[in-house]
């Protein structure tokens, strides 16, 4: 396929450039492993024990050379062996013998391998103040802490700590400082001075109270939090085989809700934060490093936090487009040193699909030709029948196929899931990060690539999906006042896959295809008479027109589209006074696509060989569609914040900023028909009509904000927060809004009274908060205050032309204005054991007043009513994150977080005059299913006789059919009015929404090892229409599956779970299959979403070839799933089984590696 010089300029890079990098690395590594292993694997692995006192040197030597296969190098004029030493130690390596032996002398050792050579000549004297150093580091229990790397700091000069936590480190200098670190402990600094012996103890990291969290323009401590913030760290996101970071956050953080609709790497993620927004819809603010992108885009690789504002005060900062929460990303920092991380994954993915459809043509045709014959007709003839019953009875290549008067007939059995899609689909991963600290100036680099394949056998027509990330950020300190911090984002996406010719001519029609359907035409002896094999060559492996998706994905045209948004920040950052922090930062952003669609002519043919010709099905018309979307967006922020912290009992933090957005999008698309060749695919290449559209907008926001934090000795906090915003989307005197917020904290565990549990109690804090944000109804509809205008293109009424049309302006409410959103909070945080375990737990209502809808006029107005603000929601909801985290010993640690929320909305005001059931009403909970209560199926055609007569939902009831409850008494089964006042024989059976959400998150680390687990579920119910769901429904789709007839009503199967089978093409099946409660689904669900078995290489191998850290692992993505929904529905991903691309399991094998 054509690919654009760009995409092939990367591609060239990555694959030719970066992909080697990538193979030679992992065998280098594998190559300096087996040489570090053979080279240094004696001297590491022999342990000596020794006990002499008073013993010469030479004598030691003597003795270690006993013992071992070591043996030394030295000469004895200028080396002192008669010096009498005492040495006592017990399985100690060569090393720290050594050490210990030659400690405050000029004696110089090198080991290679088993030989040792001694010498005088001193390194160290090219630094007179040089020495070693040397010590033992200890865990908070006081036991020996292997593996702590101790660096010389603003070098890579180290060591790390043996498995007796003891370390010597030589050559440091007098006024050097070592740095010690380890994971999951606090890295400490000490000045070495004159020391020559440094012992540590190692303290536990913090990972609760004193996290520093993002927040709206700026940040603050956790435990200072008297908003309702949720947190997410890169931890989350690592070593999975996520193809976004979308993927990555389900069920993560509490009420943030994340909705995948397929597989498909190009379609987003949806968010949500504590449930239904509005009826006009809405979505959370997404904002990386401080401006709007497409979370999706960027590289999971780069994120190191996520952090949700989920109330109207943590969220008030940011106004009008916050209503529904903020969801804030934090990139990576260069870190102190020079580090270089190279990782590579691989992945397979595999699709979910839970169909089981009958393969075989006989039995399928005798399944078929009951259907028929129950309502007196018939499907196929006896001879038709008898050829399916030879090739079944002796599949062989004679009996496959028929040509019978003419007409050719295909006996065999064709499985099209396997014919169309592959076991697995490949994907590919790599990153390069580099970056670095000094004290003026710290950079991050990141280089990312994925490129996933889709789901279709054939390679040459599957989808080709490449992304590439490219991030580099800086910070520079120019002055002790002045700060300059540029960075550069590019994601880049190209796509490029089967065209979509029509609605079943994509992937979903396999569920619709027959296994008697032939594909291609035959390569057989004769066709019409023998002989004549050669007049037919020519067609042989061209497509049957009957094949459906089929031809289409492997020879039609191809949908393709180029993305590329390109980021430029500059930010600033000025100190000028004691506590007095300055910050402004400008965005600019500009993204380009370019969409092509390909409608190429496909031949096929049939299987009339009498009446034989080429044809074209739905590939014809051909056309050629360009679209070039040219969109540019504008970020400036400014903000002063100002510390007041020498008081002992009282700290204020204020804050006031001003932000600035403006956005400008166009569009072009042109559109020409008949392509002259399919080969050539250009505009220019057409000979047909030619359409042209195009568009523009503009969008912008101003806004004004400020925050205050007043903490009284550490125990009362309290937060106000407001932004005044001005809109380009309502009218001038609407477009202004004051959206303030108010918090409290009280922290009890600092309370003097509390003193008692001050040993096993960190933290005990209590919550509340107030405030009111608005929505602008952020989408395409930028001027909803403005009436539009209609045109196009009409028949003219006397004669075969057409004439162009203007029509009336609509009517619009002068009146416009913000939904309001109201969110009342309070919370409980507590921590126990030394931060073991941490709950975090919220309960909140939020109202969201004034949603626009449509309003009811009288029928003489002679057009429809414009929108007005007069519907009210009230949204109710709680969450807890409960986190578990113990070391049991220096070997082995392990944690679990648990993540669980629940909430439900309910209109509180809407006008609904008549009740319909159609339409929102007041008392309404969201997601509410109307149906019939189902009695059972009726046994006998004397139980319908007897029952309420059916007759409004269908005729020609039978034994078998649904038998439906009289709810109303009224003798009849029927919706009534469907109104409140009178739904019929209806009522609510159950309710969609999402219901006690949760993710379950545990994790072992043992030595080198690692396990982690993520699991995620909800409850809910769900009942599949028969429009979406046409392959749950049995015989209500071309495509059998097996278990139907098991499942289905029959005289000798009175217990099935289905009524008796109605074929759509012969009955109206559709009338058993009302809302009701017999079919109504528990649609709950938990899912294995990610396992991962990481193995991080030993420091003392890796350590001698320049590696900082080597890292393999094994994951695994939406591996199981337990449900009680029925097959083939997906518990998690409801929304249809007619998709275009299926949801996937998918295991990776992936390496890390750092410089």
């Amino acid at each position: 396929m054509k690919k654009k010089w760009i995409r092939d300029a990367l591609l060239f890079c990555i694959k030719t450039k970066t992909w080697k990098i990538m193979r030679l690395s992992a065998f280098f590594l594998f190559l300096c492993l087996s040489h570090a292993w053979a080279t240094s694997g004696y001297s590491q692995s022999t342990k000596l024990t020794l006990k002499m006192n008073g013993s010469k040197v030479i004598d030691v030597l003597n003795e270690i050379e006993n013992q071992s296969e070591f043996y030394f190098l030295f000469n004895q004029k200028l080396l002192d062996v008669e010096r009498q030493v005492d040495i006592n130690v017990r399985e100690k390596p060569i090393e720290i013998i050594l050490e210990k032996l030659f400690s405050g002398t000029s004696v110089n050792y090198h080991v290679y391998d088993r030989q040792i050579v001694l010498t005088t000549f001193n390194e160290e004297r090219l630094s007179d103040q040089a020495k070693a150093v040397s010590g033992k580091v200890t865990d908070p229990r006081n036991l020996p802490l292997p593996g702590v790397t101790v660096v010389i700091k603003g070098t890579t000069q180290g060591t790390i700590t043996d498995a007796d936590g003891e370390y010597t480190l030589a050559n440091v200098p007098d006024g050097a400082t070592l740095v010690f670190s380890f994971v999951g402990m606090k890295a400490q600094e000490v000045v070495v001075g004159n020391k020559t012996s440094i012992n540590i103890s190692m303290e536990e990291e913090t990972i609760g109270l004193d996290e520093v969290v993002a927040i709206g323009y700026g940040t603050q401590k956790k435990a200072n939090l008297t908003g309702a913030v949720g947190i997410a760290n890169a931890e989350r996101l690592e070593n999975r085989p996520i193809a976004s970071t979308g993927h990555g956050l389900v069920g993560v953080i509490p009420n943030l809700n994340v909705s995948i609709r397929s597989g498909d790497p190009t379609a987003r993620a949806e968010f949500n934060i504590r449930g239904f927004e509005s009826i006009n819809g809405g979505s959370p603010l997404v904002l990386v490093d401080g401006v709007p992108m497409d979370l999706d885009l960027v590289n999971p690789n780069d994120i190191a936090t996520v952090n949700v504002l989920k109330d109207a005060s943590s969220a008030a900062v940011y106004g009008a487009r916050a209503a529904f929460g903020v969801v804030l990303v934090e990139t990576k920092k260069g870190k102190e040193g020079l580090k270089i991380q190279l990782s590579s994954e691989t992945s397979l993915s595999k699709p979910i699909f839970h169909m089981d459809l009958i393969s075989s043509s006989y039995e399928y045709a005798q399944q078929r030709q009951s259907l028929y014959e129950d309502v007196g007709r018939v499907w196929i003839n006896d001879t038709r029948m008898a050829m399916l019953k030879n090739y079944y009875d002796n599949p062989t290549s004679e009996n496959e196929w028929t040509v019978l008067n003419g007409q050719m007939y295909y006996n065999g059995n064709t499985d099209f899931l396997n014919y169309m899609l592959a076991d697995f689909a490949p994907q590919q991963k790599y990153d390069l990060n580099i970056s670095g600290a000094s004290e003026k100036a710290s950079y991050y680099f990141s280089l990312g690539y994925m490129n996933k394949k889709g789901y279709l056998k054939n390679k040459e027509s599957n989808l080709d999906y490449d992304r590439f990330n490219v991030l580099l950020k800086a910070d520079f300190k120019l002055t002790d006042w002045l700060s300059l911090d540029p960075k550069i984002v590019l994601n880049a996406e190209f796509n490029d896959e089967p065209h979509f010719y029509a609605n079943d001519r994509a992937l979903n029609t396999i569920v619709r295809l027959t296994p008697d359907t032939p594909v291609k035409f035959p390569d057989l002896p004769y066709y019409l008479e023998p002989g004549d094999h050669d007049d037919w060559a020519q067609y042989i492996g061209m497509y049957f027109v009957g094949a459906r998706n089929a031809p289409f994905a492997h020879n039609g045209g191809r949908d393709l589209y180029d993305a590329y948004d390109l980021w430029l920040t500059q930010g600033a950052t000025l100190t000028p006074l004691k506590g007095l922090r300055i910050r402004s930062d400008f965005s600019y952003q500009i993204y380009n696509k370019m969409t092509e669609n390909q409608q190429t002519e496909i031949p096929m043919v049939g299987t009339n060989l009498l009446n034989f010709y080429l044809q074209y099905g739905q590939s014809q018309p051909t056309y050629m569609q360009n679209r070039a979307d040219y969109n540019r967006y504008y970020v400036f922020n400014t903000y002063g914040e100002y510390v007041l912290d020498q008081f002992e009992d009282h700290y204020v933090k204020a804050m006031v900023g001003f932000n600035q957005e403006w956005g400008r999008n166009q569009y072009i698309r042109a559109l020409a028909y008949e392509m002259a060749t399919s080969s050539i695919r250009d505009l220019n290449a057409t000979l047909g009509d030619q359409q042209t559209a195009g568009g523009k907008s503009q969008t912008s926001l101003r806004g004004a904000f400020y925050r205050l934090n007043y903490i009284f000795r550490d125990k009362y906090l309290v937060e106000t927060n407001g932004r005044y915003d001005l809109t380009s989307r309502f009218p001038t005197d609407s477009r202004m809004g004051f959206f303030p917020s108010v918090s409290v904290g009280w922290r009890l565990s600092n309370e003097n009274f509390m003193g008692v549990a001050s040993n096993w109690l960190d933290n005990l804090m209590l919550r509340a908060s107030y405030g009111s944000l608005g929505n602008q109804l952020l989408g395409s509809n930028y001027y909803p205050y403005i009436s539009t205008m209609g045109m196009g293109l009409r028949p003219h009424i006397f004669a075969n032309d057409q004439i162009s049309y203007v029509s009336p302006p609509g009517l619009v409410s002068s009146s416009l204005t913000w939904e309001t959103v109201t969110t009342r909070n309070v919370g409980v945080d507590f921590a126990l054991f030394n931060q073991k375990l941490e709950v975090n737990t919220d309960f909140y209502i939020r109202d969201t007043k004034d949603m626009l809808m449509k309003q009811t006029f009288p029928v003489i107005l002679g057009t429809s009513a414009p929108d007005a603000n007069a519907a009210d929601l009230r949204t109710k909801g709680w969450e807890v994150s409960v986190t578990w985290r113990n070391r049991v010993n220096r070997d082995l640690s392990y944690s679990i977080n648990l993540a669980l929320a629940d909430n439900q909305a309910e209109i509180t005001k809407y006008e609904n005059p008549t009740g319909s059931l159609s339409d929102y009403y007041v008392g309404q909970k969201i997601g509410e299913i109307w149906g019939y209560k189902t009695v059972g199926l009726f046994q006998s055609d004397e139980e319908v006789a007897a029952a309420p007569s059916q007759a409004k939902l269908g005729t020609g009831w039978q034994a078998g059919d649904v038998q439906y409850a009289d709810l109303d008494g009224d003798k009849e089964i029927s919706p009534g009015a469907n109104t409140l006042s009178d739904p019929g024989d209806q009522m609510i059976i159950g309710n969609s929404s999402a219901r006690y959400s949760f993710g379950i998150n545990p994790q072992v680390t043992y030595k080198d090892w690692s396990l982690n687990l993520f699991f995620q579920g909800l409850f809910r119910d769900y009942f599949p229409s028969t429009s979406n769901h046409r392959d749950f429904w049995p015989y209500i789709t071309d495509g059998f599956e097996k278990w139907w007839a098991e499942e289905s009503w029959s005289e000798d199967n009175r217990d099935a779970l289905f009524p008796r089978p109605r074929f759509m093409r012969v009955s109206t099946p559709a009338m058993n299959f009302m809302p009701q409660t017999r079919y109504l689904q528990n649609a709950s669900y938990i899912r294995l979403k990610n396992i991962t078995l990481n193995y991080d290489l030993p420091q003392n191998l890796i350590g001698r070839i320049g590696l900082e850290k080597a890292q393999v692992y094994l994951s695994g993505f939406n591996v199981w799933e337990y449900s009680k929904i029925h097959k083939p529905l997906d518990p998690e991903y409801i929304y249809t089984t007619d998709q275009e691309y299926f949801m996937q399991r998918t295991y990776s094998l992936g390496i890390k590696v750092m410089f």
